[in-house]
């Protein structure tokens, strides 16, 4: 895969992260693909999740991507797929085309999109789903002793979204006044801890992941 060395993300792909998006979901589907039968219960650095756990929620989350794309409701999305273990690649890949179909017309980008937690432009949406991508696939690289090939520009995107739309501090007041707007059944554990203190010279997946609250090493 050709990567960039930027640290900061482009206009062109701020405006469009179409692309970019694509190629966050080629490095989930390589992770996706490594993980052995005997791994699926392995415990990840996501909350409680095991493997098999994660990979449910990955495909939950992109399979979202389409359904916001589509203009529709996005509390809709099945919650379990659960695939049989020689076909998680399989649904990834049908849902993978589902996003691009969703996303087709270049004027969702600047339409209202409606996010379980806010409304915002579709371009803004599709990269918060670039960042959510990156960040499960670090958990599921971890979990299952990978070295993804990063792209630099995908973790640039997903850092600047996550500085953007999630402060350092007061993360669960701030969701515990999101959870008050959204349905009962709708809501869950707190998807993010504090930010972790990384080293501003880290690579851009540990900065990413810390940001989020996890400990890259």
């Amino acid at each position: 895969m050709t990567t960039t060395t930027a640290t900061v993300p482009s206009p062109a792909a701020l405006a469009d992260p179409r692309a970019t998006l694509a190629r966050a979901a080629a490095t989930t589907r390589a992770a996706i693909a490594a993980v052995r039968p005997e791994q699926m219960a392995n415990p990840t650095p996501c909350g409680t999740y095991d493997v098999r756990q994660l990979l449910n929620h990955l495909l939950f989350a992109f399979d979202r991507a389409a359904v916001v794309g589509r203009n529709e409701n996005p509390f809709v999305v099945a919650e379990e797929f659960e695939p049989a273990d020689d076909d998680w690649v399989g649904e990834w890949d049908r849902i993978s085309q589902a996003v691009e179909a969703a996303w087709a017309d270049p004027a969702a980008l600047s339409r209202p999109t409606v996010l379980p937690w806010a409304a915002e432009s579709g371009a803004l949406a599709l990269r918060s789903y670039v960042s959510e991508l990156s960040t499960h696939t670090w958990d599921l690289a971890q979990a299952t002793g990978q070295q993804p090939e990063w792209d630099d520009e995908v973790l640039a995107i997903s850092l600047d979204v996550m500085r953007q739309i999630l402060p350092a501090e007061g993360r669960r007041e701030m969701f515990e006044a999101i959870f008050a707007t959204m349905p009962t059944e709708e809501r869950g554990p707190y998807p993010y801890d504090e930010a972790v203190p990384v080293d501003p010279s880290a690579p851009l997946i540990d900065q990413l992941v810390a940001h989020v609250g996890r400990h890259p090493a």
